[in-house]
């Protein structure tokens, strides 16, 4: 973020409330993956009752798109490009890489000798390997998870990670051309407007010959309206009545079934704003969002394959939070914050003392 922002608790502006340490940013990032947990729990197990929440977790993607665009904006113009570069490649890497072994040699040899059957392990080193550019193109193992509700796919959240990267380094590519930076505000509104558009032709009339653009063109719209609100930040206000708006638009947007193609303003604005509000509680100083969102799922799975989808989906999704956090909270301390906190590095220095620095100084920081 840039230096000159001091933080002001009775602004309205979007800016200075999310200039805080303190924002409530992470809160909402986690609420998003608990819905993509619960919108998976119909699928994955099968639940033909009920009322079905899977658009939940399509929610939660564009949620996440648009929460992204704003930070990665902040990233891109408080840092160099290399150190951008270096830092985005952190953030998202290790996890990933991480969870990718966690199924190869953890969560599929339970389930072949829950299923009695083989392991294959050239198959589970093809899955880590083949994956591991965050193109996912191999979503089983062997025989895993061949009777489940939903068969042989281990991990289905994985599918956004190489959008979300391909954007992270469009984003970061636009915003090095001096002539755009100084003219962020209006570039990156003229870009979000004409992906909009986009999203509607191909929404609507236009019909794309691969899911790829159809995806592309949806996420690429939230995470670029993200982008031109951090440009516009400072002139943004925030009040509760305007967040209500924003709540009652997207719902009424949703009802109509153009919240995919129009909702990027609302879903933005309200997730922005709602995590303006300062807060001192522990997701200020952890983000098991994406360890939450990358884990969910095979946790899903491995439990539906020992049995549990007759238990519900509400029975089925508590069960899942309570392993998946745990598996979050790992994926955090032991993973995701030591990698980040290498982003501090120089020459010289150790580690260890990277680390300590990091963790004394990045607390709730944008970037």
């Amino acid at each position: 973020m840039p230096t000159d922002v001091v933080f002001d608790p009775s602004s309205p502006s979007l800016q200075a409330r999310l200039s805080s340490r303190t924002n409530s940013l992470n809160a909402v990032r986690l609420f998003l993956a608990l819905l993509v947990v619960i919108g998976h729990a119909w699928p994955l197990t099968g639940s033909l009752s009920g009322p079905h929440l899977e658009f939940l977790s399509d929610i939660a993607v564009n949620g996440f798109f648009a929460v992204s665009g704003y930070l990665i904006a902040a990233s891109r113009v408080s840092t160099s490009l290399p150190v951008y570069l270096v830092r985005r490649i952190l953030r998202i890497f290790p996890g990933f890489l991480v969870c990718l072994l966690a199924i190869a040699l953890v969560f599929s040899p339970l389930a072949a000798a829950l299923e009695h059957r083989p392991m294959d392990w050239l198959s589970a080193a093809g899955f880590v390997i083949g994956n591991a550019l965050l193109a996912v193109r191999q979503w089983g193992i062997g025989q895993t998870l061949g009777d489940v509700p939903y068969p042989s796919v281990w991990d289905g959240s994985l599918w956004t990670l190489g959008y979300e990267f391909v954007a992270y380094l469009a984003l970061g590519a636009v915003l090095t051309v001096p002539w755009i930076r100084s003219r962020m505000g209006v570039v990156l509104t003229a870009l979000a407007l004409m992906s909009i558009a986009g999203s509607m032709l191909i929404e609507g009339p236009v019909h794309v010959s691969t899911s790829f653009y159809h995806y592309a063109g949806r996420l690429g719209s939230y995470f670029l309206v993200g982008a031109a609100m951090y440009a516009a930040a400072r002139r943004i206000p925030v009040r509760m009545s305007l967040i209500a708006a924003a709540a009652a638009s997207y719902v009424a947007l949703w009802y109509l079934g153009a919240d995919g193609s129009l909702g990027q303003v609302p879903l933005a604005y309200l997730l922005l704003a709602v995590g303006s509000r300062a807060t001192t509680d522990v997701t200020t100083r952890n983000d098991l969002s994406y360890g939450l969102y990358i884990y969910a799922f095979p946790v899903q799975q491995l439990l539906v394959d020992m049995g549990t989808a007759p238990w519900g989906v509400l029975p089925n999704a508590v069960a899942t939070l309570a392993i998946a956090l745990g598996l979050a909270w790992l994926s955090w301390r032991l993973i995701e914050k030591p990698a980040l906190s290498l982003k501090n590095l120089r020459p010289g220095a150790g580690i260890g003392l990277a680390w300590t620095r990091s963790a004394r100084t990045d607390r709730g920081r944008l970037t």
